[in-house]
């Protein structure tokens, strides 16, 4: 097992990395709390796939368990959906040292965490991140939310886990497209602050996308310890952490413009990665970041499958319709300031600064290099 201390201003607590780590959970719990009352919060794959047996192993140690099912994906990061939440907590008399356990990806981990963070103005949570983007992302750092209307992480807070394990065979449960998914978030850690795992996610590329358990976990170690690195003194986002928003100001934008009917054209990732894309072209206009950088990037993404461009037509849409909906829908970003859009850049491979004066041109130009006819 491996063990990665947290140490930050608001909390302190350890992420742990292994496989099989079920009765890990268990042994943790009976002896962090004496009350028993556990609620698991999970979609219908991962209650079959392993809440089920988490708690059956946590009834034998006399906790009194709750599943409480939801449906996957990002539409269900609602209000409606924490309300239910809030619904089971109170019939079952659930308090402020009872334990939520959020069992899922990005999505359950940010709604459960937000219930948590709410119910009582804060119970004990515990993560078990089940996607590779959970576990080096979205379950460290403390950021819970939920989506209102059209904007993401509208409504959220900043709360942390008493722990947080990740157990590497649940990567084997993910398909390729979600965990390849989650390699964005992993090149977005280098691109801001290591250039030797740029080189190391190139070098072994492959065995990566094999999944090899040594190279993988050496990835979601380090992507971690950058992670922590950027949020210990600085939780709520008003300096260094900020950087961790690389790709992500376009990369949301293109997500939401292209979701229809409530279902996703790309996953979070993906759309990280063509944010990426994009932020490399205002780099080189507004910073004279070298284009040769921007191709060994571009490269990286590609050796990993993930995207650079995509056709709008191919995806039925007017091109530059999609533009003006991609600005309008980066306008209402949270991490504006003075009403103008604030954007993580490049300024070499490895370093990376925040930027308040990006004008409406640089930005057109980039979405125009990453959606094509």
């Amino acid at each position: 097992m491996i063990k990665i201390k947290v140490d930050i201003a608001e909390a302190e607590y350890n992420v742990f990395i292994s496989r099989d780590a079920k009765r890990e959970i268990v042994n943790f719990l009976n002896s962090y709390t004496k009350n028993k009352k556990i609620i698991i919060v999970t979609d219908e794959f991962l209650e079959e796939h392993y809440a089920k047996q988490l708690k059956l192993l946590l009834e034998e140690k006399g906790f009194e368990v709750q599943l409480h099912v939801m449906k996957g994906g990002k539409v269900s990061k609602t209000f409606s959906e924490v309300l239910k939440i809030y619904g089971v907590l109170e019939i079952n008399n659930f308090s402020r040292d009872s334990t939520l356990i959020a069992l899922g990806g990005g999505v359950i981990g940010d709604l459960a965490g937000f219930s948590a963070s709410t119910w009582y103005r804060g119970m004990n949570m515990l993560h078990i991140p089940t996607t590779l983007m959970g576990m080096v992302d979205s379950s460290v750092g403390g950021k819970v939310a939920i989506n209102f209307r059209e904007t993401i992480n509208a409504v959220g807070n900043y709360y942390h886990p008493i722990a947080n394990y990740m157990d590497l065979d649940l990567i084997d449960t993910l398909s390729k497209r979600d965990y390849i998914s989650g390699l964005a978030e992993v090149v977005k850690c280098g691109l801001i602050a290591d250039i030797d795992l740029l080189y190391y996610l190139k070098l072994n590329s492959q065995a990566i996308l094999r999944r090899d358990t040594d190279k993988l976990t050496h990835c979601i170690r380090r992507a971690i310890e950058i992670k922590v690195d950027h949020v210990k003194n600085d939780v709520r986002e008003t300096g260094k952490r900020l950087l961790l928003n690389y790709g992500h100001t376009l990369g949301h934008a293109i997500e939401m413009a292209t979701q229809t009917d409530k279902r996703e054209t790309f996953r979070h990732g993906e759309g990280v990665s063509l944010g990426t894309s994009a932020a490399l072209c205002i780099s080189e206009s507004l910073l004279d970041f070298s284009s040769q950088h921007s191709d060994f990037i571009r490269s990286l993404l590609h050796s990993l499958q993930l995207p650079t461009e995509f056709s709008a037509s191919e995806l039925g849409y007017d091109r530059e319709e999609l533009i003006e909906r991609c600005i309008s829908l980066a306008q209402k970003d949270k991490k504006r300031k003075n009403n103008k859009l604030r954007f993580v850049l490049l300024d070499e491979l490895g370093k990376a600064s925040t930027y308040n004066d990006v004008n409406e041109r640089h930005i057109v130009n980039a979405l125009e290099n990453v959606i094509k006819e």
